[in-house]
């Protein structure tokens, strides 16, 4: 191979690598798909068409527990934290809650179970009539906070 075709191979650009389908569920909801191109290729929407899906490694997507509810332009976010009830509200309270309500979720509601050891879920739910206020809520809850806290190692 003689200089020049190495010099062309190195500076010639390449093709752009396949775009993945164009979900057409995005395309027909000009909110869905508002969201969706603020958060950009590594989120997806499930196929129940409400749960958001993250790329966390090179090509797997991973379930988030976060859901778009297109009809009502409704955000939705479930927390849980493991340990004593009363720590686990303070701790959401303190690092969660106030992003969130700015954001325009809010706190609605709590369940405690016992599954080796004390359990609070706590779920935000808000709407989001803006894709620009949903893409940050979405992005807050996958990528800005913790979903699963465990007390005992805090």
């Amino acid at each position: 191979m003689n200089v020049a075709k190495l010099l062309r191979s190195w500076f010639t650009p390449r093709p752009a690598r396949p775009k993945l389908p164009d979900d057409p569920r995005l395309a027909a909801d000009p909110w869905l798909g508002g969201i969706f191109g603020r958060l950009g290729d590594r989120y997806r929407l499930a196929e129940d068409g409400a749960r958001v899906l993250r790329r966390t490694g090179r090509a797997r997507f991973n379930p988030m527990p976060v859901w778009v509810i297109s009809a009502q332009r409704l955000v939705r976010a479930d927390y849980e934290v493991r340990g004593d009830a009363a720590a686990a509200r303070a701790l959401l309270d303190q690092r969660v809650s106030e992003k969130l309500t700015s954001l325009g979720l809010s706190s609605a509601g709590d369940a405690v179970e016992d599954w080796a050891g004390s359990v609070l879920t706590r779920k935000y739910e808000g709407r989001c009539d803006s894709p620009d206020q949903a893409a940050a809520a979405v992005r807050f809850v996958c990528e800005e906070s913790e979903t699963q806290i465990n007390l005992a190692a805090e």
